[in-house]
């Protein structure tokens, strides 16, 4: 069983700067903590925030996206709307009313289908899906209802996407997202090439990938491309188009802006770009990541940098 990426940058970061790395998980990784002349913090995979430098506060309202809509609209910053609403019945009585599967499917006609779905507290793209009508969207909340009490609808958005890596209030790294991808044969059904897709990101509790525009026996010719719409996670099999450490101005002050609303020092942000141009001069908020994945520097080969965010945490906290 391999660890997680973070307890591998932790590892490597304590070795670096002299410190003690010790494994509390029984060597499966989600657990650790760093130590050197008399100090010591904890971090962890999974459900733990593995930055240090972030607050308990900050990391659990970036975790909630409608909270985060909240503060980025106080803020006065550009974001995309959405409506909160509640999969299932439990705990009904302690909340407000409008929030029913029922009120998510006005609010989603009201909206104008297709929308964008996806859960309040998801990540790595689970279940983040476009709902083209209210029989879909009924099943949507039917399916997700076992493994996430709320969702978003959203306005559907077809714009480049991307995501902006920002450090105590500079951005430090930019990425272009492409979209994930089947490729024919000339033998198998999309059906069957979305579940060949689909087992490894599946075995890992990421939901089924969607195809829009083609039906499910149809058979794409050899090397035909079928983009999977609706995510663009790497988790989701989707894609980087660029990386660099330079960021588009209006992205990078908008990605600056948005991290230090939530009283972040780390974060990363994900953002359209709706300029007609696609010039990245009309950029929008779609999440931010209180605890975000380096894996894009890691395919981008910038190992350093990576090495340089950890060491500087590490030798900030055991100071």
């Amino acid at each position: 069983m391999s660890i997680p990426e973070f307890t591998r940058y932790a590892r490597e970061a304590a070795a670096a700067i002299g410190a003690t790395f010790e494994d509390l998980d029984g060597g499966r990784g989600y657990l650790w903590r760093v130590s050197r002349g008399g100090r010591s913090v904890l971090g962890g995979g999974g459900g733990v925030c593995a930055y240090p430098i972030n607050s308990a506060v900050a990391y659990t309202i970036s975790r909630d996206k409608s909270h985060t809509k909240s503060v980025l609209s106080a803020a006065g910053l550009p974001f995309i709307p959405g409506g909160l609403f509640f999969a299932h019945t439990l705990r009904v009585a302690l909340r407000d009313h409008g929030r029913e599967v029922a009120d998510a499917v006005v609010f989603a006609e009201q909206l104008g289908l297709p929308v964008f779905c996806k859960p309040n507290f998801g990540s790595r793209g689970d279940f983040a899906e476009i709902i083209t009508s209210t029989e879909r969207l009924l099943d949507y909340a039917s399916r997700m209802a076992p493994h996430h009490e709320s969702f978003l609808v959203e306005p559907l958005i077809r714009a480049p996407e991307h995501r902006v890596l920002v450090m105590d209030g500079r951005a430090i790294f930019h990425s272009a997202k492409a979209n994930p991808a089947v490729i024919g044969d000339g033998r198998t059904t999309v059906v069957d090439l979305l579940a060949l897709h689909d087992a490894s990101r599946l075995a890992a509790g990421v939901s089924p990938s969607m195809v829009a525009g083609h039906a499910p026996d149809y058979v794409p010719a050899e090397g035909e491309r079928i983009a999977l719409l609706g995510r663009r996670n790497l988790s989701a099999a989707g894609g980087i188009e660029t990386a660099s450490e330079e960021a588009p101005p209006s992205l990078a002050a908008l990605a600056v802006s948005a991290v230090e609303a939530l009283g972040l020092r780390i974060g990363a942000v994900d953002l359209f770009d709706l300029s007609s141009a696609a010039d990245s001069t009309d950029p929008v908020v779609i999440e931010v990541n209180g605890n975000p994945g380096l894996r894009t520097l890691e395919l981008a080969g910038r190992g350093d940098l990576i090495h340089a965010i950890w060491t500087s945490m590490y030798e900030e906290c055991l100071s």
